[in-house]
């Protein structure tokens, strides 16, 4: 007690000297990960997107991007390009923001309407992984796996360069569109081998 308190149980007693409580330890586990994802490896030529394209926060895109893709389809821009793809694209950005285009792919041959860009893809080795469900909870999920819970544990591969790209499917297709949970998409990340 005296060597714990640093005084006797008597003086504590007596003259109302402090003493120390401890609390009983207690040893506590949080297991993450042990989920199964589906994925294929493919090999990809350089490709050319046409899009329009926004800068975001990384703290607020996952709001602030439904928002784009709503005000995209209000504004008529789809009938210029219906965006099979939603491609991000961070470079030079520190981190902090990043671009993201509503695109479909470029063949070179076509005026490029205004308020439009183009932007080359690079050959790249791309993990595809496939999402099922309403469009956007189950996409956003999957990115988070992906990037919080696949890439930092994968032991074959690493992220190759600043991008990704989702990879829609016609909503016209589901009972529902993009709401049904059937609904199809894919996420496209480049990797490269580990050194």
């Amino acid at each position: 007690f005296a060597r714990f308190h640093g005084t006797t149980h008597k003086s504590a007693r007596k003259m109302g000297g402090i003493v120390k409580s401890f609390a009983p330890l207690k040893i506590s586990f949080t297991l993450k990960g042990g989920f199964s994802m589906d994925y294929k490896i493919v090999e990809k030529d350089s490709f050319t997107i046409i899009g329009a394209s926004k800068k975001f926060s990384y703290d607020s895109a996952k709001t602030e991007i439904p928002k784009f893709w709503d005000d995209y389809y209000k504004t008529g821009k789809c009938d210029s390009v219906c965006g099979r793809y939603g491609v991000c694209v961070d470079e030079g950005n520190d981190g902090r923001e990043f671009e993201y285009l509503i695109a479909d792919l470029y063949d070179g041959q076509k005026e490029i309407p205004e308020g439009f860009v183009t932007k080359n893809i690079p050959p790249f080795t791309w993990a595809i992984f496939p999402c099922i469900g309403a469009i956007p909870d189950a996409l956003q999920e999957l990115n988070r796996k992906i990037f919080s819970e696949w890439l930092p544990n994968c032991k074959e591969y690493e992220f190759a360069a600043s991008c990704s790209i989702e990879m829609y499917t016609l909503p016209s297709d589901y009972a529902n569109g993009m709401d049904d949970p059937n609904y199809y998409c894919e996420i496209w990340v480049p990797i490269k081998n580990k050194a």
